[in-house]
Formats: structure tokens, sequence, C-alpha cells
């Protein structure tokens, strides 16, 4: 698992292929699919998309690039996507999120 998951970290701004993963623990890709959900408790994509989302959000906060540029920066690609994958999973727009940083950060 450790393996998959350094390697998820490092190429997460690349296309992920499930055979590229299952090749690297030499498994099947049906096989892998079933034994990262069981460990992980999340599809492959799910996680994939978790990881990419957790990167965005973080440069979203320390960096002054455009939403654009972050979307391609961390793997996805295309905006409306990435938009509507981060609505659904943070609760709010890429740019409602950085504005509620800022603001956080101003009353702290």
């Amino acid at each position: 698992m450790q393996k998959v998951q350094d390697y998820i970290n490092q190429h997460y701004k690349e296309e992920i292929r499930l055979n590229t993963l299952a090749d690297l623990v030499g498994m099947t890709p049906v096989s892998f699919s079933r034994f990262f959900k069981l460990r992980t408790g999340k599809s492959l994509t799910d996680y994939i998309i978790d990881i990419r989302l957790g990167f965005a959000a973080r440069l979203l906060v320390d960096s002054t690039m455009s939403i654009a540029e972050i979307c391609y920066e961390c793997g996805f690609n295309n905006l409306s996507n990435f938009n509507r994958i981060f609505r659904k999973k943070k609760e709010c727009s890429p740019k409602e999120f950085r504005e509620n940083y800022k603001k956080k950060k101003k009353v702290i």
C-alpha cells in the first residue's frame, strides 16, 4: 500500500492509470481495485481526487496562482470539472475557499 500511496503522491499532477498501479504491486487491475477499496475505504478515483484537492487547497491558501493555474497544476485537465468536484467535496467554490481562508487569517 505504501508503494502505491508514494507513487500517487509523486505523480498526482499526471494521468494515473489503474494498470500502472496494479503492475506496481503485481496484481491484476480488478484485484487491485478491490484490494485498494478494502484498505482505504475509497475507490482509486476518489482517493486520487482527494489527494489532488488537498494540493489544490494548499495552493489556494499559500499562493497567488489563478484558479485555472491551480486546476492544471494539480492534475485536473478541465476547469469546470475541477470547480464542480471542489464544490462537491469542500461545499464551496475554489474562489470562496480562498476568500474564506483570507477572512479567517485576518481575524486570527
